[in-house]
């Protein structure tokens, strides 16, 4: 009998316990943050102008956002701040045990107003509307096409801040980095998977690429084939053909651009190759 009125008298306490937490849960502070669909921090997000018209200067890049806390009957804004992204050497002993590190701040940052425009820009504030009932939503982050971008990519972290509407949620999900270029860039899903059936990424790689497939490859493109062995198989083998018409070609041959090369101004760079056997 005694052990049943524990078991009661524990039952009730934790019964108190969780009407207590979902009454704070719903009377705190709406929550912020970014969205990742593999439970992982949200992955770098590749951005280039060489999509789309030579003639645009600017662009908008929208970045998935929800709310914890329910919806509002009012618009919400959210706010960003820019911060530096590091990078940590580490040194081994000869049992591979790490015994220092050196932290070493990125030298790619974007510049405001150069690469993008100034997060506290009064001009792109509606961007960053989370509009009247909804819990998620798509925020704009404004790029700016810079000469520089043709010849190297910037990185643009940004990080949630607390304001009037939102506290942050959960803290893997509060950064992301925007990697802003004019060029051709590896596909941030450019993972395990492709590597298996189309082998390491390449500029020259990645325009014969499109070349075959007749418009962009980039993450969306990547993340269908990756769903099918059977498409992504009989896309490399279009690829494989490609890349042997490229070769075989005396054009090609006589001026020195074929074989074609990971890094066409490097006569001893590798080949450029598509795996066979997977």
């Amino acid at each position: 009998m005694k052990k049943i009125l524990y078991a009661a008298l524990l039952c009730a306490l934790f019964t108190t316990g969780c009407k207590e937490d979902e009454k704070l849960l719903f009377n705190e502070k709406a929550r912020a943050e970014l969205v990742s669909e593999n439970q992982k921090a949200p992955a770098d997000h590749p951005f280039s102008f060489v999509w789309g018209s030579d003639t645009r200067v600017r662009d908008t890049v929208f970045i998935p956002i929800r709310v914890i806390g329910g919806s509002a009957p009012t618009d919400r804004h959210v706010l960003f701040e820019q911060v530096s992204e590091y990078i940590v050497d580490y040194t081994y002993d000869n049992k591979g045990y790490i015994i220092d590190s050196t932290v070493t701040e990125r030298t790619d940052k974007a510049i405001p107003g150069t690469h993008y425009v100034p997060l506290n820009d009064e001009s792109i504030r509606p961007l960053f509307t989370i509009k009247a009932g909804r819990v998620k939503d798509s925020v704009g982050i404004v790029v700016l096409r810079d000469a520089s971008l043709k010849k190297a990519s910037v990185r643009l972290r940004l990080r949630l801040k607390e304001n009037e509407n939102f506290a942050l949620g959960e803290r893997r999900l509060q950064e992301q980095t925007i990697i802003i270029s004019d060029k051709l860039e590896m596909p941030s899903n450019w993972n395990y998977t492709t590597k298996a059936y189309l082998g390491n990424y390449s500029a020259p790689k990645h325009r014969l690429m499109m070349q075959v497939v007749g418009s962009k490859v980039d993450d969306v493109w990547i993340a269908e084939v990756n769903k099918s062995q059977e498409l992504i198989v009989y896309w490399r083998g279009k690829f494989i053909e490609a890349l042997e018409a490229f070769n075989s070609d005396p054009a090609n041959i006589a001026s020195g651009l074929a074989p074609m090369r990971e890094d066409p101004t490097n006569a001893s760079s590798p080949l450029v190759t598509f795996p066979s056997r997977v």
